[in-house]
C-alpha cells in the first residue's frame, strides 16, 4: 500500500482519495469472502487469508495459520445448509474492518464431529472484526457473538470453554494420542474408572504417571470399535459427557454396546479429575459367515 500511495502522490492524486479507494477495495474483498463462505468455496476463502492468520473466535484456543482457520470455518459451514449471509454495514478503523452481518441457515449436518443435526433454523447476527494486512489479506478475526449458534440449536454447553477442552481430549483419544491427554491434565489428576467392566483397568489412577498406565492397560484390554460423544452438559468447571460406545474385550469375540457418562472437573484449563460411569452392557449379535 505504501508503494502504491507513493506512486499516487507523485502522480498528483490526493492521499485521502487513494486511502478511500483502498478502503473500498478491501470492502469489496470482504464481501467476496462472505459470499465464498455462503457458497462453501473454501479455496476462495483461504486465498483471502494471510499464511499466519489467527481466528480468535474458533474456540477456547485460537486457530493459528491459514489451514487451521479454514478447518475451523469448515467444521461449522459443513454442518449448515441453505446458507444465506446478509452484510448490513462495514465500518473501518485503521486496518480493522467491522462487519455487521446476519447468517441464516439450517443445522442439517454433524457439527464439530460431535453435535448431531437438529434440523433447527439459524439466524445468527454478529459483528465480525477483521484485521487486514497491506495486501488486503486477513491476519486476524474476532467475533462479538460466537455462541449464538450453540444457543439456537440447544447446545449451549459448548459455549463453556471447558467443554471445548474436553472435546479436544476426545479428539486426542480418537487418534491414540494418550500423551496429549496427559498434557491436558493437572500433575495430580485423579482418574476414576472403578465402574469399568474390565477388572484389569477398574481402579482409581492418581497422577500423570498412573494415568499413562491406565491408557496402556486400556489399549490391551479393549478393542474399541465405536466411541461417539453425543451430549454435553457444562456448569462452571464441571463438564459431563454422554458417549455411545461399542467394543470387544481381549480374548472375547463378543461385541458389546453401552453408554458411558464421563464427569470432568477442570482447573485453570486443565483436567483435574475424571470419573466414568458405565451403563448396562448389551451384547450385539455379530454376523458370521
Amino acid at each position: 500500500m505504501k508503494n502504491i500511495l507513493l506512486v499516487a502522490l507523485l502522480a498528483g492524486l490526493p492521499a485521502s482519495q487513494i486511502i478511500a479507494q483502498d478502503v473500498e477495495m478491501n470492502r469489496k474483498h470482504i464481501r467476496e469472502v462472505f459470499t465464498a463462505l455462503e457458497k462453501k468455496d473454501y479455496a476462495k476463502f483461504a486465498s483471502n487469508l494471510s499464511e499466519n492468520a489467527i481466528d480468535y473466535a474458533a474456540g477456547p484456543e485460537p486457530a493459528r495459520g491459514r489451514e487451521a482457520c479454514v478447518a475451523a470455518v469448515k467444521s461449522i459451514f459443513d454442518a449448515l445448509s441453505d446458507v444465506h449471509i446478509t452484510i448490513d454495514d462495514i465500518g473501518v478503523s485503521g486496518n480493522k474492518y467491522y462487519v455487521k452481518n446476519t447468517l441464516k441457515a439450517k443445522h442439517t449436518g454433524n457439527l464439530f464431529g460431535m453435535i448431531p443435526p437438529t434440523g433447527k433454523p439459524i439466524a445468527w447476527s454478529d459483528v465480525d472484526i477483521l484485521e487486514l494486512d497491506k495486501d488486503g489479506k486477513c491476519v486476524a478475526h474476532w467475533a462479538n457473538n460466537p455462541n449464538a449458534l450453540f444457543e439456537q440449536i440447544g447446545y449451549l454447553a459448548f459455549a463453556n470453554p471447558n467443554t471445548s477442552l474436553v472435546m479436544q481430549g476426545y479428539a486426542k483419544f480418537g487418534k491414540g494420542d494418550f500423551g496429549g491427554i496427559a498434557d491436558a491434565c493437572t500433575d495430580d489428576v485423579v482418574w476414576d474408572v472403578t465402574d469399568n467392566p474390565d477388572a484389569k483397568t477398574a481402579r482409581v489412577y492418581n497422577g500423570k504417571k498412573e494415568l499413562g498406565m491406565f491408557f496402556k492397560n486400556l489399549s490391551t484390554a479393549l478393542q474399541i470399535t465405536k466411541f461417539e460423544p453425543v451430549r454435553f452438559f457444562a456448569d462452571g468447571d464441571d463438564v459431563i459427557a454422554f458417549i455411545n460406545t461399542e467394543y470387544k474385550m481381549t480374548g472375547n469375540p463378543k461385541l458389546y454396546r453401552t453408554t458411558l457418562v464421563h464427569h470432568f472437573v477442570l482447573k485453570n484449563g486443565k483436567i483435574a479429575s475424571f470419573k466414568e460411569i458405565v451403563d448396562k452392557l448389551q451384547e450385539i449379535a455379530v454376523a458370521t459367515k
